[in-house]
């Protein structure tokens, strides 16, 4: 909780007070707009309201040429398989596809590929039994964007292709239409895979039409949990996705929903990303993506709970599997010697470790040393890894700088996936560790907590700011819960709950009661402060429901010890501020003019970029006479 640094963009307090101004707002709130790049009062209003006008969908790729060639397909007769992937977006991806071509009248089957026997992707053996089979063309969601000899093979055989993406593409791509991402010239890369077919919904029927809008609550479903950034045409999908989500009548996601505990009508991002997508996933990760498919499709509300509580027991399963191999990894980088633990990014294996959880267990090993993991799983053949970045570092370029000593690999810049030979792990390992000598500084592997906006003195931290700052919502990639500061505070009341796992705290600005703290899993920490120390405290302040009442509660990210230097440099403009401005020091008056207030002790002073700069040196202070 101590690690690490936090830092603060600069945030003119002109224009802070003329958006609090132009949009009701607090300046808290401003504050967190602008850092955000919502500067302009218009293009705030236009985020804070959070539907937006959808973008052409047939400026996506090849759209005009696939909806041609799906529309000849049913229109001839011929069998269309959905190719899709075994994670959550893949799986809702596939049931949207589905759902869309039954809506055009089409013979529709479907193909969700087992992480073990065929592994990510379009497979040749896959399209060459599709085919044998009877099917006329196969639809691609959520991968196919690099299977260009797999395509091939396929056309030669008679088998039409359609490939729908959202992953990053190779230098060549298949010989087919494509509706992807990139290349395009569509003017927001980030959708998801079912994003994706979404838009080939809005091109088959219209962007008005309700058909694709009936299933905007499997869209919100996969663009939480495949963590695309929530920002621009996602987060208008997720809005109006988790809405569709709280009053949904497919009996798999009301099941769903009911098995884990979740309330519709209080349906948001966190409700999807930590307990409904694990679920979905399960499936995918222990055994085959089939039963989290058939959840989705089906309409009958007994096989519904039948699937959901089967999902259930595998997610139950999938936890003490991921939990056994996140202490083994743990056990085995502590055992590792100095040379090994210095490295800027780690590749850690196991011959027994299961390879549907290591993607779970390599985040958790970045949250924990702050750095790139490459986690490998052994098994028969090659062994299968996943890696997880930290933002300084471009994962897919790294393997990319690694492929000679791997199989199949892919994925982007934050996550990937790979085979390889056993015998070459420890020289994987070796390189990997050695390209990201080259990429990585000592100061990127740091945690760096970015602070949205400074607690003034005199903020008051209320229901009323929750409610405000709860409009940025949904959370998630490039638009997280709003992280505030309360600079130089004290702590007070110091207890642990939860059965000595969480912290209880209190904290005191200026003598005051600042309000009720909960620093989760951080009860071991309970000695580590000091009541008469000053800390910084980072935090998202959240609604408390309990026993019936509802009340504000900062839930702490990180504690920072206060520098000295800040709470001198505080006080000492307060005293020069209370002076009359002849008699104050230069330096102080020069700060208080860039504040840009009549009364400066109102915002506080860290949101000053040249207090800042003061408080990063060592000169001494100036006292006027």
């Amino acid at each position: 909780m101590y690690d690490g640094t936090w830092t603060l963009a600069d945030c003119p307090p002109t224009t802070q007070a003329e958006l609090s101004r132009a949009l009701g707002i607090s300046e808290l709130t401003a504050a967190v707009l602008i850092r955000r790049g919502h500067d302009e009062p218009e293009a705030a209003r236009r985020f804070l309201e959070g539907e937006q006008p959808p973008h052409d969908p047939f400026l996506l790729g090849d759209m005009e040429t696939a909806c041609a060639r799906l529309r000849a397909a049913v229109a001839a007769g011929r069998r269309i398989c959905v190719h899709g992937d075994y994670d959550v977006d893949g799986i809702a991806a596939t049931t949207l596809a589905v759902l869309l071509l039954r809506e055009l009248g089409a013979d529709v089957d479907w193909h969700l590929p087992s992480r073990f026997d065929e592994g990510y992707g379009v497979r040749s053996e896959t399209l060459a039994r599709l085919a044998d089979a009877g099917c006329g063309l196969v639809l691609t969601v959520d991968c196919g964007i690099t299977a260009v000899e797999e395509v091939a093979e396929a056309t030669a055989r008679g088998l039409e292709v359609i490939v729908t993406d959202h992953h990053r593409p190779g230098e060549t791509l298949p010989q087919c239409p494509i509706v992807a991402t990139r290349p395009s010239d569509y003017p927001f890369p980030e959708l998801c895979g079912t994003g994706v077919v979404y838009k080939l919904g809005q091109a088959l029927f219209g962007v008005d039409s309700e058909i694709p809008k009936r299933h905007l609550d499997l869209v919100a479903l996969a663009t939480i949990a495949d963590v695309v950034p929530l920002v621009d045409e996602n987060r208008s999908l997720a809005i109006a996705g988790l809405r569709a989500l709280s009053r949904t009548s497919k009996p798999g996601l009301r099941a769903l929903m009911q098995a884990a505990g979740v309330d519709p009508a209080a349906v948001d991002a966190g409700a999807v990303g930590f307990r409904l997508a694990p679920r979905l996933n399960a499936a995918g990760r222990l055994g085959h993506p089939r039963a989290a498919l058939e959840l989705l499709l089906t309409e009958d509300e007994n096989e519904a709970r039948r699937l959901a509580d089967s999902l259930e027991e595998l997610n139950r399963e999938r936890q003490a599997v991921e939990g056994r191999i996140l202490r083994e990894a743990i056990a085995q980088v502590e055992e590792w010697p100095p040379e090994f633990r210095s490295r800027h990014a780690y590749v850690v294996a196991g011959a027994d470790w299961h390879e549907g959880v290591i993607g779970i267990v390599a985040s958790r090993l970045v949250d924990r040393y702050h750095r790139p993991v490459v986690l490998i799983a052994g098994g028969d053949g090659d062994w299968k890894g996943s890696g997880r970045s930290i933002p300084a570092f471009d994962l897919h370029a790294a393997l990319g700088a690694c492929a000679s000593l791997l199989g199949r690999w892919g994925g982007h810049r934050a996550a990937a996936g790979l085979s390889i030979n056993p015998e070459n792990v420890e020289a994987f390992a070796e390189a990997f560790a050695t390209h990201s000598a080259g990429a990585l500084e000592d100061g990127d592997l740091a945690p760096v907590t970015h602070v949205d906006a400074v607690v003034s003195r005199d903020a008051q931290l209320s229901l009323e700011l929750c409610t405000e700052l709860g409009r940025l919502a949904p959370f998630g990639l490039g638009n997280p819960a709003p992280t505030l500061l309360a600079p130089g505070v004290g702590i007070a009341e110091l207890a642990t709950v939860g059965e000595g796992k969480h912290l209880r705290f209190r904290i005191r600005r200026d003598g005051r009661d600042g309000g009720s703290a909960i620093a989760f899993g951080q009860g071991s920490r309970l000695d580590s402060f000091r009541p008469e120390d000053r800390y910084d405290v980072a935090f998202r302040l959240e609604e408390n429901r309990w026993n019936g009442t509802v009340a504000p509660q900062l839930v702490v990210r990180r504690v920072f010890p206060t520098p000295p230097r800040y709470l001198e440099l505080r006080d000492w403009l307060a005293g020069e501020w209370r002076k009359p401005a002849a008699a104050r020091d230069p330096e102080a008056t020069a700060i208080f003019a860039e504040l840009g207030l009549e009364d400066g002790a109102r915002r506080e002073l860290l949101e000053s970029a040249r207090f800042r700069a003061l408080l990063a040196t060592e000169q001494p202070l100036a006292r006027a006479a």
